[in-house]
């Protein structure tokens, strides 16, 4: 229910109880007031004959109540609409007078007994006033009989009964009255704008920050529709400033993600500095042969043949690189990617380093591996990344072993959660492994063990950050021969969300 048929109901309810009781009791002071009334005539009206009859002394009884009434009609100028009768009092111990009811009988006797008493009663519909009828003897003051008027009282009656269904009337006309302005006043005080401020509500709910209200009252809800605006427009201030964040954020990443790229196209060019090396070396010495047997055509074309072929291969090398410097850093792209034609890409890329340091390669490839949603490139990085780390674990030569595969699993934390396909890259190496003090830290910002090593801190992180863009996640263990292990899982593509790469 809402706060305004609330408060017309209350309203209601106060204003007819109020007028309801205030009615009881103007009706029961009008009906006490015509009794009063009633009564008030009675005693005047008995007084007077009383004085009367008394006068008569002993013939009073004999009066005709008739005429007396007739006569005290006369001199009071007015009709009287009283019943009168007149008792005469039996002398003591004798039986009371024949006609008479148990109850005049019993006023007869009162009165008797008490010469200054009045008795007025209501029976059965009817007011009863009698006075003692007294006259003065060597005893002092006696009772000679009783003066008793009668009224009916049905007309009393009705005019309560009138007074009750009047005011009755009237109670729920002026509550129905009040009721009305009071449902009006509220309707366009409180309820019109409470609704504006919960349709307000709802659009910031949504995600709508554009709703404004106007402060059209300087009350309390006009002070409600103020603070409104001030909410939303600090959450305007704290949106727009939470996405200044997020830009920045998001650009910095991409920066950091930017510098490890460029320090690893570093440390592969340097390597690769020293893979050319031989070729150049077998080309300068085939061109000084050639020069020396500038006659002998058989010489010189042999010579010309392996000098092509060191030239193929150092471009090969050259090319490889270039092809890894020029690609994008940013957001992945919704693409499916083969993660087996990425893991023998990388592996031919990193061969040089491979051989120089004396390191042992193994690629297990898992066949039917369903594709992975996201930036190929990207993903390159990752796993140039996991094993320069490797190599650069193993100084003194050891084996490196990459491995692919599906499996059907729930994402850590998500127990609840249905199984789905994961392809995993598994990278294991025999080096002397990460402590399990330092697995929790090895993926944050510039962390690093490689102190004095030329090591920036950044790898594993953007790592865990390409990693998570696609939806994804690492673990780090230890090797089943020693030596560290980390498993990179990613979400099989979903074949009907995903375009193919073309």
């Amino acid at each position: 229910m809402r706060i305004g048929t609330r408060i017309t109901v209350a309203t209601a309810l106060s204003v007819t109880l109020t007028l309801a009781i205030y009615a009881m009791f103007e009706v029961r002071g009008r009906d006490a007031a015509r009794r009063e009334a009633i009564e008030n005539e009675a005693r005047a009206t008995a007084m007077a004959m009383r004085a009367t009859l008394e006068g008569l002394g002993s013939k009073a009884p004999e009066i005709d109540p008739a005429e007396l009434t007739r006569q005290l009609d006369f001199d009071l100028g007015r009709t009287t609409p009283w019943r009168v009768m007149v008792v005469a009092a039996d002398p003591p111990g004798t039986a009371p007078a024949l006609g008479l009811t148990a109850a005049q009988a019993r006023r007869l006797r009162a009165l008797a007994e008490s010469p200054q008493l009045a008795l007025i009663e209501h029976e059965a519909g009817t007011l009863n006033y009698a006075v003692p009828l007294r006259a003065t003897s060597t005893r002092g003051v006696i009772v000679t009989g009783m003066l008793e008027l009668s009224r009916p009282t049905h007309k009393l009656d009705d005019a309560a009964r009138g007074d009750i269904w009047r005011a009755a009337l009237l109670v729920f006309l002026i509550a129905g009255v009040a009721t009305t302005a009071v449902w009006l006043l509220t309707r366009s005080l409180m309820t019109q704008p409470m609704s504006k401020l919960l349709r307000g509500i709802d659009d910031v709910a949504k995600g709508d920050l554009s709703h404004v209200l106007l402060s059209e009252r300087d009350d309390e809800i006009g002070a409600v529709a103020s603070r409104f605006n001030d909410m939303t427009f600090s959450l305007r201030e704290s949106r727009a400033e939470t996405q200044r964040h997020n830009d920045a954020k998001s650009s910095l990443e991409q920066r950091l993600a930017h510098t490890e790229k460029l320090a690893t196209i570093g440390q592969i060019a340097a390597e690769i500095a020293h893979e050319v090396g031989t070729p150049l070396n077998v080309i300068a010495g085939r061109a000084r042969a050639t020069q020396k047997k500038v006659g002998d055509v058989e010489a010189v074309h042999k010579n010309a043949e392996i000098i092509a072929e060191q030239t193929a291969r150092i471009t090969r090398i050259i090319q490889r690189l270039l092809d890894f410097a020029r690609r994008r850093v940013g957001p992945p792209g919704h693409v499916k990617v083969n993660l087996n034609a990425v893991t023998l890409t990388t592996m031919e890329l990193l061969g040089g380093q491979f051989s120089v340091a004396k390191v042992k390669t193994r690629l297990v490839r898992a066949e039917g591996l369903p594709p992975v949603s996201g930036d190929g490139d990207r993903l390159q990085q990752v796993l140039l990344n996991l094993l320069l780390n490797a190599i650069q674990a193993m100084p003194e030569g050891g084996a490196v072993t990459l491995e692919t595969s599906a499996t059907r699993r729930q994402r850590p934390g998500l127990e609840l959660s249905p199984e789905q396909t994961f392809v995993c890259l598994e990278i294991s190496d025999t080096g002397p492994g990460i402590p399990e003090d330092r697995r929790d830290k090895i993926f944050e910002p510039f962390y690093t063990s490689k102190d004095g090593q030329g090591g920036t801190g950044l790898g594993l992180a953007v790592c865990a950050g390409i990693v998570k863009e696609h939806d994804g996640w690492i673990e780090v263990g230890d090797a089943p021969d020693g030596g560290a292990r980390f498993r990179v899982f990613l979400p099989g593509a979903d074949e009907k969300a995903v375009q193919p790469a073309a």
